[in-house]
């Protein structure tokens, strides 16, 4: 089993209005030397319900949607690169619902952001099309100005700004596109991009190992149970390095074990 062994931090309540507001902004690059973690911003660490969750389902990949199909058609178009970005896309976006069901009435998120966060797992890489190097920022970008992947207008500077928080810093007020938006979306996103980081670590060199995710909470940890085809302690202890974000709204400590199918 991987256990984080991060130290819990000392808070203080935010004066926004917003039951959950900006967490601080650590810059964990998921392969590079760690960077200086940014300054710490204050906020409220609990995880309340926003909203009615969404229902759960059967731990298999399902239909693609519309939307879903028309981001691949026009994403897959860059080439090569983007095709293999996309199959890991693929992954992950499994990966982000299965965990999103599966920690449902923890996070309190319904359908639409169900959906936001399919997409954005779909397309947190698309950013490699012109390098690894702040491929997360680029990724944004591209979602935000490219109409061809068929997101809808309401949605896309959702999925963007999930997208960019796939890697390095956290949500931040700092970040003007998080900043300027209402405090119930600020708190989503929060909880959608800690949730889809863990997702993307469970695919951590690509190969799509993990083939299912089932997870058991108690009152101070979140234990990760995975199903996987081949040997996959790089993705376990990459999940839990990722999964900062989601301990710290939480206040519970990530776990994570894993038997092969």
């Amino acid at each position: 089993m991987v256990t984080s062994n991060r130290r819990k931090r000392t808070v203080s309540p935010d004066s926004a209005p917003a039951t959950l507001t900006t967490p601080p902004t650590p810059d964990a690059a998921p392969v590079q030397a760690a960077e200086t973690p940014a300054p710490k911003e204050p906020e409220v660490p609990k995880l309340p319900k926003t909203e009615e969750a969404a229902p759960a389902v059967a731990g298999k990949k399902g239909k693609k949607t519309e939307q879903t199909a028309a981001a691949e058609t026009a994403a897959s178009a860059s080439g090569p690169e983007q095709d293999a970005s996309l199959e890991h896309g693929r992954h992950v976006a499994f990966l982000a619902d299965r965990l999103f069901d599966e920690l449902a009435e923890l996070h309190g998120l319904g359908k639409k952001w169900r959906r936001r966060l399919h997409l954005a797992a779909l397309l947190h890489d698309i950013g490699f099309a012109e390098g690894r190097r702040k491929h997360h920022k680029i990724s944004m970008r591209r979602i935000e100005t490219d109409t061809t992947l068929g997101i809808a207008d309401k949605d896309r500077p959702l999925v963007a700004l999930l997208a960019r928080y796939h890697r390095k810093a956290w949500p931040s007020q700092k970040h003007r596109r998080f900043a300027d938006l209402s405090g119930k979306k600020r708190d989503a996103i929060c909880k959608a991009a800690a949730l889809l980081r863990i997702a993307d670590g469970l695919d951590y060199r690509h190969l799509g190992n993990i083939q299912d995710v089932s997870v058991e909470v108690t009152d101070s940890a979140i234990r990760l149970q995975l199903r996987s085809c081949g040997e996959c302690a790089p993705e376990q202890a990459r999940a839990v390095k990722k999964g900062d974000l989601l301990e710290h709204l939480t206040e519970r400590t990530l776990e994570c074990t894993c038997r092969e199918a």
